[in-house]
């Protein structure tokens, strides 16, 4: 509908924003008869550079058609060419603690890829990292993670079956992009490094009082000791960051010989690590 409206009245339009929202409990009726997001899904939209976001809340299943703007893994992988034909964002902002109710919200994500091929994930709320199991499952084409912060497993109260679960997730995601935005404790950052081994870059929030020196020979240390490790490029987001910690950072990796071929740039409270 839309595509014809604007091919025949509005050819020369040059921006385009549309905001649909469907209510929870209309799900089947939203997805079987006629739904929106089968319409955005189709290279008229692409070739006019508008990027299709679906975002699921605790009321809502919304779809936002937009201009596309650059997003987190391009400013930390500006080398990187970007198709937009998998550029469709799945964006979770509620996360229902109940096992009966985390069910309906696996159900919601397929009946989305019957529609879309989703290949970033952004997930706004805590939660228990075990549920990407499942989620991994019905999103296997996935490329990019943002996490706002995550809540790890007491691996010594794990069984059998929940930690064959998370070596499935280390074998079988294509994951080569994360962002956390919360670190919690240095092992937020050794979890992910193991549970996504094909990762090219990494961005990490902090808080302001961290011991930036300890990060960075801690993870480089993890880092440099696998033997296929792929990090091409790290990136630390902290409130405090200024020229002085970046060449404290530089200091570090040059009296610890924990990397040769680099380059290190600060943009406002970025620091970028670039790996050559």
């Amino acid at each position: 509908m839309w595509q014809n409206l604007i091919e025949e009245y509005f050819p020369q339009l040059d921006k385009f924003y549309f905001n649909y929202n469907a209510g929870c409990s209309d799900e089947d009726e939203w997805i079987f008869n006629g739904c929106m997001l089968n319409e955005f899904i189709s290279p008229f939209w692409i070739n006019r550079r508008l990027s299709v976001e679906i975002s699921r809340d605790q009321n809502f299943i919304s779809i936002k058609m937009k201009s596309y703007k650059k997003r987190w893994y391009e400013l930390i992988a500006p080398h990187e060419k970007f198709n937009m034909n998998s550029s469709t964002l799945l964006s979770i902002q509620y996360i229902p603690d109940e096992d009966k109710y985390l069910k309906f919200l696996f159900e919601e994500i397929e009946w989305i890829t019957d529609f879309a091929t989703i290949h970033h994930l952004e997930i706004t709320q805590s939660f228990f990292i075990g549920i990407l199991n499942k989620i991994f499952d019905i999103l296997p084409y996935l490329d990019s993670l943002k996490i706002s912060s995550i809540i790890l497993p007491t691996v010594t109260l794990l069984d059998d079956d929940e930690l064959d679960q998370f070596e499935n997730i280390a074998i079988y995601n294509s994951i080569t992009k994360v962002y956390l935005e919360k670190m919690n404790t240095f092992d937020d950052v050794h979890f992910l490094l193991d549970l996504f081994p094909r990762l090219n870059y990494l961005q990490i929030g902090f808080q302001s009082d961290i011991d930036i020196q300890l990060f960075f020979q801690v993870i480089f240390m993890k880092i440099i000791n696998k033997d296929d490790y792929n990090i091409r490029s790290l990136a630390i987001t902290i409130p405090t960051a200024d020229d002085q910690m970046v060449n404290k950072i530089q200091d570090l990796i040059q009296i610890k010989n924990l990397l040769f071929n680099y380059k290190i740039t600060r943009t406002n409270d970025t620091i970028f690590l670039q790996i050559e």
